[in-house]
């Protein structure tokens, strides 16, 4: 599963990175402050340096908005709160990319600690009482999304606390102050933790000979892995020996272990302790209240819904599997987690004739971006053109992206290569917020792929997901106000756009254009519709899973925190997955979704949903149809945060959500 990306939680609500243009005196110096891209400091005084800056003209924005007292109007008063959230969201979307990607550890941790200061001025200025009084005073604008901006702002603040008295108020700001420092250890921990599994090179039989040549033995006769994907998942794979996958397995679930289980236990507690601060029974009310799912109860009920549908699927195909690994192994009286990815790859390569060892020829990592650069040129019109601005390590790389008609519509980099100290999952990290005729956007896709040599399809699914929510940062960057941006999406929609485009990565005509093998032979078609054969066999499965990642995640956060983790995870999981939980994995300890997402990784499978339902209007056309990448671009893309999701939808469909397109997908 991927992470989409890093923005500013306040209690439930999501301020991502925000902005305006207004008449404050720190106006001009925001911009001006914003002009420059820092992400390529390399010491950590400059960071420092940098922070300082960020938090004195934020501060000053905040204080000139709070001191004002002549009648609020929307064209100063509104404009100035978004600029004010210009300076705090950017300063923190540039930090955050540092502190996960420069290669300087002191760099990392100069920006670390100031994305914890820039969080809690985001907690100060979400309770100043002054700020919110001005905005509520404000009448309603004529314009529908502005009108919608301002109330989804005010239910923000609310939310947030800002109503309570004094006392409860600094006690929310000391808890959410508590919640970002455990946070921020919570994800260091993962990300430190590279892991060094130690294998006889007589144990990785079976894997493909390009990752054999480029995993040799050191001068202690080991092999030596890290926790790196390009490291750990091939061998889950293609490893013949049963005692590898599970130490390999054992080893990666235990990422952060037991590091992070006193961190955890206290990061649920303080979340649990804002919650009843603020009113709310527990932090999964708290977080789903302004959620298109609405609560925690209405949550639980979709994942046993979508459980239901993929039930039967899922035991057909487990028991398929199971009978087939007895014929390849006879000893095998039941299957384990480290076993379906082995297993499965068999039974394709069998039944379907899809070798994923084969397949992977057609993949590398620079054909796969050209790739997706031309299925976006292809849909939306788009002209990608390298960018010369500075970059932070060697084999990142810096892009713009522009309209046919020669309009600049953002910039981007592309860190996509494993690196030591590096943050070790995939996500979009925006950068710069768009605003129509002030500021183009600008973010940052991050992830972990081999930088040459073949790759599994796979990483081309993750590659075209997290580019996604590239375009859609980028597409959306032409709002009225920063705070119409994607990230003010309710989180629940904004993994759709993202799943939407892994479809067309299990397309001919798509796959077509940029793979081929070694000999320059395109994949042939023949291949692709194997693929495609095999392509759900274990998806129902692979479903479950996250459900019961779900599960754990609501959980979690849906009761006092007076439980065990290891107990809690372990239940949660089997009521959804079919195979046997291994006894000596501590999972939570990198489930690194239980800081940023907290309650709602049901987010993942509510998006997919979304995703399917919005994937009919592709159906009816055609894949690569302009219209009707047109108008997905125009009502779905556009927009960002200026319209309730529920409207993007039925704007694009001409009627609300459906789940059918998702249960129907399970059920094949």
């Amino acid at each position: 599963m991927k992470r989409s990306r890093i923005t500013v939680l306040v209690t439930g609500a999501v301020l991502a990175a925000t902005p305006a243009i207004g008449g404050s005196t720190s106006t001009a110096e925001i911009y001006s402050l914003l002009t420059a891209l820092p992400v390529s400091e390399a010491s950590s005084e400059a960071i420092s340096s940098r922070c300082n800056r960020v938090l004195a003209l934020t501060n000053k924005a905040k204080s000139e908005l709070e001191k004002r007292s002549a009648r609020a109007t929307f064209n100063e008063d509104f404009v100035a709160y978004d600029t004010l959230m210009l300076g705090l969201g950017d300063g923190y979307n540039e930090m955050a990319l540092i502190s996960q990607t420069n290669p300087d550890k002191e760099v990392r941790q100069a920006a670390e600690t100031c994305v914890a200061k820039l969080s809690d001025l985001n907690s100060a200025i979400s309770l100043s009482l002054p700020i919110y009084e001005r905005l509520a005073s404000l009448p309603t604008p004529s314009d529908a999304k502005a009108a919608f901006t301002l109330k989804k702002m005010l239910t923000n603040y609310r939310i947030a606390g800002v109503d309570k008295d004094a006392a409860t108020r600094a006690k929310v700001a000391e808890l959410q102050k508590e919640i970002t420092e455990v946070g921020l250890a919570f994800a260091a921990n993962i990300r430190d933790d590279t892991g060094d599994i130690k294998l006889r090179p007589e144990e990785l039989a079976g894997l493909p000979q390009d990752y054999l040549s480029a995993h040799k033995a050191g001068a202690d006769g080991f092999v030596h892995l890290t926790y790196d994907y390009p490291d750990i998942f091939p061998v889950l794979e293609f490893a013949s020996n049963r005692e590898t996958r599970k130490k390999v397995m054992t080893a990666f679930l235990n990422r952060a272990w037991p590091t992070n289980a006193p961190v955890l236990k206290s990061l649920l507690e303080k979340r649990y302790a804002l919650a009843q601060t603020l009113g709310y029974p527990d932090y999964a009310t708290l977080v789903t209240t302004d959620k298109m799912i609405g609560d925690p109860q209405r949550a639980g009920q979709f994942l046993d819904e979508i459980n239901a549908a993929a039930q039967p699927s899922a035991e057909k195909d487990m028991a398929e599997l199971l009978a087939f690994a007895k014929t390849v192994d006879p000893s095998i009286t039941e299957l384990q987690r480290y076993d379906t990815r082995y297993f499965s790859n068999l039974l394709r390569k069998e039944k379907y004739a899809v070798d994923a060892a084969e397949v992977r020829q057609y993949f590398t990592y620079d054909k796969t971006r050209q790739g997706i650069f031309g299925l976006i040129s292809d849909l939306f019109g788009a002209d990608f053109r390298p960018w010369n601005t500075k970059v932070w390590a060697d084999g990142v790389t810096a892009w713009e992206l522009y309209d046919k008609d020669g309009t600049l519509v953002g910039r981007f980099y592309l860190d996509m290569h494993p690196r030591e100290g590096k943050f070790n999952h995939a996500a979009m990290f925006p950068v710069r917020t768009g605003i129509a005729g002030k500021q183009i956007p600008t973010g940052a896709l991050v992830a972990n792929m081999p930088a040459s040599g073949p790759m599994d399809h796979q990483d081309v699914v993750t590659f075209l997901h997290e580019f996604g929510h590239l375009i859609h940062n980028l597409y959306s960057g032409r709002t009225q106000y920063g705070v119409q941006s994607m990230g003010n999406l309710q989180w629940d929609f904004i993994e759709a756009p993202s799943q939407l485009l892994e479809e067309w990565v299990w397309d001919y005509d798509t796959l077509r254009t940029f793979a081929s093998n070694p000999q320059g032979d395109p994949i042939p078609q023949a291949l692709v519709e194997k693929m495609n054969a095999g392509r759900r066999f274990g998806q129902s499965e692979m479903w479950k899973r996250q459900l019961a990642l779900a599960a754990v995640s609501l959980n979690y956060y849906n009761r006092a925190p007076d439980f065990d983790l290891k107990d809690m995870y372990d239940a949660q999981s089997q009521r959804y997955v079919q195979l046997p939980l291994l006894d000596a994995a501590y999972e939570f300890a990198n489930f690194g979704h239980l800081d940023g997402y907290s309650a709602i990784y049901y987010t993942y499978i509510w998006s997919k949903a979304i995703a399917l339902d919005l994937f009919t209007a592709f159906e009816k056309a055609g894949l690569r149809d302009p219209h009707a990448a047109s108008r997905y671009r125009k009502l779905v893309l556009e927009p960002g945060g200026s319209q309730d999701a529920n409207v993007l939808i039925h704007d694009l469909l001409g009627r609300n959500l459906s789940l059918e397109a998702f249960k129907a997908e399970l059920q094949k």
